[in-house]
């Protein structure tokens, strides 16, 4: 009843070793960043994230702006829209906007302020009704 496994986790892969920029605790970016690869922010940025990769905020991160990305995953804070085809909100995620995203998983803990819209495709195992003659 009480055991550790989790079924049905969706986990966002994804490999460190990919990351080619880091926003490193301490550095503050004023401005808009697009990236064709990964991110890691552990600093601020205050602008909009356009990374064809993927983006990860670090707990000691803060991005204000809107993000579009492949995969998200929040340990930091957010203020800003999300557009994501993953994204995950950890434990000490702080969000404050609105998300737009194929898969959503947000770990007790996470705060949360705004809407979600789930893409086509989220659930690519429920059909529509059929439709009647």
């Amino acid at each position: 009843m009480f055991n550790n496994k989790k079924t049905n986790d969706v986990t966002v892969s994804i490999n460190t070793a990919n990351i080619s920029t880091l926003v490193g605790e301490g550095c503050q970016i004023k401005g808009d960043v697009s990236a064709k690869n990964s991110i890691k922010i552990e600093g601020h940025i205050q602008g909009n994230l356009a990374i064809d990769g993927s983006v990860i905020i670090g707990e000691k991160g803060v991005v204000q702006g809107d993000v579009r990305c492949a995969d998200l995953v929040i340990f930091g804070r957010l203020e800003g829209n999300i557009n994501a085809r993953q994204l995950q909100l950890k434990q000490t995620a702080h969000i404050q906007g609105n998300i737009e995203a194929q898969t959503l998983q947000i770990d007790p803990g996470a705060i949360y302020q705004g809407s979600v819209t789930m893409k086509t495709g989220a659930n690519p195992t429920l059909k529509s009704p059929p439709e009647q003659a």
